[in-house]
């Protein structure tokens, strides 16, 4: 069976439609209606989908956990996850499914291969975020950002997130790729111009939400790297201050306070990073081992 989840926020005026569209390739369609003050739910519930609705808006990720644990507990073979906008075209579902099912791939995002009719500004946040989140994941995804994938049911059972916000599509391929679950990708075009309104937050706030989670994946999956070898340096450059402020005072008999301060400073930012980053790897050895 193939099931589709769909998050959605005040997407009234176009989730029949989608929702119909999605049901000519797929058994099911569960759409999350995340808070939304139209009437998201009666549509896609007069379309033939299953709704489930939060009482209020949570955030894309809030959503998206919602349908995971729904899927959870569901007898299917395939999950396809597509945002509630209309960007994505129905009609490539299939390129989402075949590799799960005929290559026992885990997961296969739906990379926008139009990229190039993107507005300048979300090229320019996307590529970004994509690099962003390469580091944390160390694999070199093409479009970690797109809403357009497909699961395995053990990719489902297995994957865990806890963001609410935009930042939830980069900590799920984060996580797979802790996982080791097998991760493709397949090419798929989007449409920017659908009429509507495609975006409920302004690119800044986007963008700094995803950063922000991303920042606390990289600083969890890889501490002694991004913070202990930083804070290591520091405490070094520290020292070397300190040696060089003890030395000028030992020839003028008065402490050169520039340096003095530089020295402190170093010195307790780089042995803080170092404790944060001791605490923050142990915290990760108990999440793998969860």
């Amino acid at each position: 069976m193939i099931i589709a989840c769909i998050p959605a926020f005040n997407e009234g005026k176009i989730i029949r439609t989608l929702v119909k569209n999605i049901l000519q390739y797929v058994d099911r369609v569960i759409v999350c209606d995340d808070g939304s003050n139209d009437n998201t739910s009666t549509e896609a519930k007069k379309a033939g989908a299953t709704v489930i609705e939060h009482e209020k808006n949570f955030g894309k990720g809030a959503a998206m956990r919602t349908l995971f644990d729904f899927a959870k507990n569901e007898n299917f073979d395939v999950m396809i996850t597509i945002d509630g906008d209309g960007q994505f075209s129905p009609k490539e579902i299939p390129k989402l499914i075949s590799p799960i099912i005929n290559e026992r791939v885990d997961i296969v995002i739906g990379f926008r291969s139009n990229k190039d009719e993107m507005p300048s500004y979300r090229k320019f946040g996307n590529k970004f975020l994509d690099s962003m989140t390469n580091l944390a994941s160390e694999l070199p995804f093409r479009d970690t950002q797109s809403g357009f994938r497909s699961y395995s049911k053990k990719a489902v059972s297995v994957i865990s997130f806890r963001t609410n916000g935009f930042g939830a599509d980069s900590e799920i391929l984060i996580d797979a790729s802790r996982k080791k679950l097998n991760i493709v990708e397949v090419g798929v075009t989007v449409s920017y111009n659908t009429g509507e309104k495609t975006s409920t937050k302004d690119p800044i706030s986007h963008i700094s939400e995803v950063i922000t989670s991303l920042i606390e994946s990289i600083a969890i999956s890889h501490p002694l790297k991004y913070l202990g070898i930083p804070g290591m340096l520091l405490l070094i450059i520290g020292v070397g201050f300190l040696i060089w402020s003890i030395s000028f005072f030992n020839e003028v008999r008065f402490f050169p306070i520039p340096l003095l301060v530089s020295a402190i400073g170093s010195m307790m930012i780089g042995t803080m990073l170092l404790l944060m980053s001791v605490v923050l790897y142990g915290i990760s050895k108990i999440k793998i081992k969860n």
